[in-house]
């Protein structure tokens, strides 16, 4: 991918790609965080991090315009000119937890997204993925997630987009058996990456209602996979999910 610089209102940054058949590479440790982060946003954060490539050493500031912003999210500009703001805040808000494991002891590592995201009228979003994040992103040799950004730019729920990630973090081959495979991921684990760890979705039948089954709905709609899931329970406690994975033209 040829990048080049450009100077705007005296900011160094990057030519933005937006060929969004290339992959978005992140390092499983990453994707099973806790995010919160809305539609757009996540959408945003995962096209910045689509320009990432395999000889980067550095994270690279970029300025998109928001009539590429309009584009890449196939919405109407008016859109992102009445939501810019709220996008910008939500990212700079809510930053990403990463969980990090010392023998019993479980701590949970927070990591802002960026260390620049703001929209400037005769600029656009200038843009800046954090360097904490290096290690998740850059120089990644195995234990990491990648798919197609035009993959998750089509579903209209951040749930499916995290759910999808998940069980893109699980696959561990390009080519499915004609069975399929099963995958297991707990309730708690659910919510932490979707982050629905709210009292909204205390009782199990408001978080399948809420975020299993439209992610389910739209994974199936929109991508390559056929998807279904069966319970986990301990008593009638449902503590996971069992999510059979299939390939359409299986």
């Amino acid at each position: 991918m040829a990048r080049g610089k450009k100077q705007i209102a005296g900011q160094l940054s990057f030519n933005f790609c937006f060929d969004t058949r290339n992959y978005v590479c992140q390092a499983n440790s990453l994707v099973g965080g806790k995010q919160a982060l809305k539609l757009n946003s996540a959408k945003l954060i995962r096209a910045a991090i689509m320009q990432v490539v395999r000889d980067d050493e550095e994270l690279k500031p970029y300025i998109i315009t928001i009539s590429e912003l309009a584009e890449l999210l196939n919405v109407p500009k008016s859109n992102i000119y009445r939501d810019i703001d709220d996008i910008t805040d939500n990212i700079l808000n809510n930053p990403v937890y990463v969980k990090e494991e010392v023998g019993k002891k479980v701590r949970w590592i927070k990591i802002p997204w960026v260390t620049r995201c703001e929209y400037s009228s005769d600029i656009g979003v200038a843009l800046k993925l954090n360097d904490e994040l290096k290690p998740f992103l850059i120089n990644l040799k195995d234990h990491y997630t990648q798919y197609t950004l035009d993959s998750i730019l089509v579903m209209k729920s951040v749930y499916a987009i995290r759910i999808y990630e998940l069980l893109q973090s699980e696959i561990m081959t390009r080519i499915l058996p004609k069975s399929g495979i099963n995958i297991e991921l707990s309730v708690e684990t659910l919510k932490e990456c979707c982050g629905c760890e709210s009292k909204a979705y205390n009782t199990f039948s408001n978080f399948r209602n809420r975020v299993i089954d439209i992610a389910v709905k739209e994974i199936n709609e929109k991508t390559l996979y056929t998807l279904s899931y069966d319970y986990v329970k301990k008593g009638r406690l449902v503590i996971g999910l069992i999510f059979h994975i299939n390939m359409k033209y299986h």
